[in-house]
């Protein structure tokens, strides 16, 4: 699991003055809203600007339960049940639609979908509306994952993983008839599948854009930049490179010897 100690200091800081966690959780997604494209939804699957529809809500959850500590008992990691009830089943039960953010750089099967980054899986499994947490089993191991109902044994997804995982760090909850589970690789690489007896992907074609906090300093200083700018476009504002041109017109305009008389306006520059 990432450790991001190194920003506790940050992190406490603006706790401190925002008083309460409800105003922190505020200023950290007011900011999302203002200065990256987390809530934009992308037009196309290939689109450099935005996510995939429903995406930004799935990485938030699975960051929820990413550090959630262990001893604390969550849905879908329940002591086992002492009274199992029958359920019936049916493999009409499980044909569902997946929207497009569930098999983002992916694909979608019969009662599963599966979607990718550089360095984390997220899968999700359709069950009968009438099962719960209780009888469901989940076993994941470093290249294997198994899905099954206890009291019928019945298989729901089983197989052996395209490549390794940190199955230590495997997290799934269920809710509503929807079993999620998120994996981390155990490397940093594109899958082209997620089961080997799937059919494989061909990775080419994948979006291989990679997440903007897994790009250099350098990268994001200068996302951070055209962001910036894109704003201050908007609001009628100068942009940065204006900005610096009006500092050189300015200092020319007011050196010794200089041919102007008025004081340097901004307004009466314009820049094509």
């Amino acid at each position: 699991m990432d450790d991001n100690s190194h920003l506790d200091d940050t992190f406490f800081a603006l706790l401190k003055d925002c008083k309460t966690l409800p105003t922190f959780l505020d200023a950290v997604f007011g900011f999302l809203n203002r200065r990256t494209d987390f809530y934009v939804t992308a037009k196309t699957p290939n689109s450099p600007v935005g996510l995939p529809e429903g995406l930004a809500e799935r990485l938030v959850r699975n960051t929820f339960y990413k550090w959630k500590p262990k001893d604390l008992t969550i849905e879908g990691n329940v002591p086992e049940a002492v009274n199992e009830a029958v359920i019936e089943t049916s493999v009409e039960d499980l044909k569902t639609e997946f929207n497009s953010s569930e098999c983002y750089n992916g694909a979608v099967y019969e009662n599963y979908s599966w979607s990718q980054t550089i360095s984390e899986i997220d899968v999700i499994v359709k069950v009968p509306p009438t099962v719960t947490t209780k009888n469901l089993m989940v076993n994941i191991s470093m290249q294997q994952i198994s899905v099954k109902l206890k009291n019928e044994n019945s298989i729901i997804l089983e197989g052996l993983l395209c490549q390794k995982c940190k199955h230590t760090d495997a997290i799934w909850s269920f809710d509503k008839g929807k079993l999620e589970i998120h994996l981390e690789k155990a490397y940093e690489m594109w899958w082209d599948c997620f089961l080997q007896s799937e059919p494989k992907l061909d990775v080419a074609k994948l979006d291989c854009s990679r997440p903007f906090e897994d790009l250099s300093d350098e990268a994001q200083a200068k996302i951070q930049e055209l962001t910036w700018n894109q704003e201050r476009k908007r609001l009628g504002l100068p942009t940065s490179d204006e900005i610096k041109m009006h500092d050189k017109l300015k200092k020319a305009w007011n050196m010794e010897g200089s041919p102007f008389k008025e004081p340097y306006n901004p307004n009466t520059v314009i820049f094509n």
